[in-house]
This record gives structure tokens, C-alpha cells and sequence, in this order.
């Protein structure tokens, strides 16, 4: 069962790329603004109410959201229609007030600052470059310079660097990167968590 949710990214229009590529765009609405007010509520919850046979994805993208319009959309997001998830897209989970957190899992490709190039190169990654890549931050978590901080930022920035170089991902493909990230934040271990990520990589070049 697919489930609303939050996504926290500062890189919208890739992401915004990957969800058309992986579900398509005719199942998705986009409610785009910088400041989310009660009107745009209204007409987010009238497009839910248009009933459809297959999934529809309503994503909601805004720099701002009132309070009020919030408070509009509390209702719908724990009850939505049938075939109806929603997607909020924000660079910070403060933007949101607690009761919309509270109702909704947030899956969260922000990175904690800028991020140098992975320099994979992802024309042609064979498994031997992989495989390097991976020793490389073996090493330099045996000696604790990196860190699950600096693994989840990895994950992300390689995952930025895919998309942006125009690898699609599907739906189920994003929620496992998901994963790894969740793996990365429970100080996993490297190799547990960057091998099958750019073994995937790997499979789709």
C-alpha cells in the first residue's frame, strides 16, 4: 500500500524529473507556489475529489505554508480518497506545522551542506570503479572520517548526480534508496549500504 508522505530536498526539479519518469505524468498534479495559502488548500483538496480508477499523485511544493492552509488539508490527509496519495515537498519539516508531520512519513534527500562531486563516472561505471569507490570510503571509516552523516550525504549526492545525468529511477527503486538512507542513519555499515546502491547504479548505465 502506497502511503502519503513528506519529502525534504533542496533539489526539487530533479525531483520532480524522477517522479514523472517513474509514475508518470498523467497520474500526477502538481500545486506549485512560494507561499501555500488556504485557496491553493481548497483547490488541492477539490483535485483529490476528482475520482479516478488508478493512482493519483498530488504533490504539493511551496517555500512557505500558512498555517491555516494546514489546518485546510488536515482532515484529507488522514482520510484521503480512494486511489488519492499526497506528496509534500519542502526544504525544512519546521515549514510544517507538527499535527500535518504527525500523519504523514518523511522521507529526507537533504544533505547536511554543500556536497563535493562523488566523481563516479556515470557513462560508463564499470564494477571495478565501483568497487574502488567503495574501498575509498571503507578506508576512511576505519580511520572515522566518515561518518553516518557523511554516508546518508554519499547516498543522496549520488543519487543527485544520477538523476541530473538522466538515469530514471522507478517508484519502488526511490523507496529503496529510501531505505539505504534509513540503513545510513542507523550507522550501518559502508559496504552494507554503498554496494547495492551502485550496483544498481551499475545496472541501469
Amino acid at each position: 500500500m502506497k502511503l502519503s508522505h513528506i519529502v525534504l530536498t533542496n533539489d526539487f526539479e530533479n525531483y520532480k524529473i524522477s517522479l514523472i519518469n517513474s509514475l508518470g505524468a498523467n497520474n500526477l498534479r502538481f500545486f506549485e507556489c512560494d507561499d501555500f495559502k488556504v485557496e491553493d488548500a481548497k483547490n488541492v483538496i477539490a483535485e483529490a475529489y476528482i475520482a479516478e480508477i488508478s493512482e493519483k499523485y498530488i504533490i504539493i511544493k511551496a517555500q512557505k505554508f500558512g498555517i491555516e492552509a494546514q489546518n485546510t488539508l488536515l482532515k484529507i490527509l488522514e482520510e484521503p480518497p480512494r486511489n488519492i496519495i499526497f506528496i509534500i515537498i519542502t526544504n525544512s519539516l519546521n515549514s510544517l506545522l507538527p499535527t500535518i508531520r504527525s500523519r504523514l512519513l518523511v522521507k529526507n534527500f537533504l544533505s547536511s551542506k554543500i556536497q563535493e562531486p562523488t566523481g563516479i563516472n556515470f557513462k560508463k561505471l564499470t564494477l571495478k570503479e565501483a568497487l574502488e569507490f567503495i574501498d575509498e570510503k571503507i578506508s576512511l571509516e576505519k580511520v572515522g572520517e566518515f561518518d553516518k552523516f557523511k554516508l546518508r550525504d554519499c547516498i543522496c549526492q549520488i543519487t543527485k548526480e544520477a538523476l541530473a545525468y538522466g538515469i530514471n529511477f522507478s517508484e519502488n527503486e526511490l523507496e529503496y534508496i529510501d531505505k539505504l538512507v534509513y540503513l545510513a542513519n542507523t550507522n550501518c555499515k559502508t559496504h552494507a549500504v554503498l554496494t547495492p546502491l551502485l550496483l544498481m547504479m551499475q545496472e541501469k548505465i
